[in-house]
């Protein structure tokens, strides 16, 4: 048996994870939003459902002054 590195993708701002089984979780930030999902698109069908986020990268980006 072997580690497997967790995929994951950015939907409307909110992190889809897929971990084992393979099942899915929609993250915003480090909590869970919502159910295991067993397909990808049903938890990216969520977190499009949920109100949209600021992209990740763009809220680490602060004013440059």
């Amino acid at each position: 048996m072997g580690w497997k590195t967790p995929k994951f993708e950015y939907v409307n701002g909110y992190k889809v994870v897929e971990t084992d089984g393979p099942t899915f979780k929609v993250y915003d930030g480090s909590e869970q939003v919502g159910e295991d999902f067993p397909y990808s698109g049903e938890a990216a069908a969520y977190a499009k459902s949920l109100a949209p986020r600021d992209t990740p990268i763009s809220r680490n980006l602060g004013p440059r002054f």
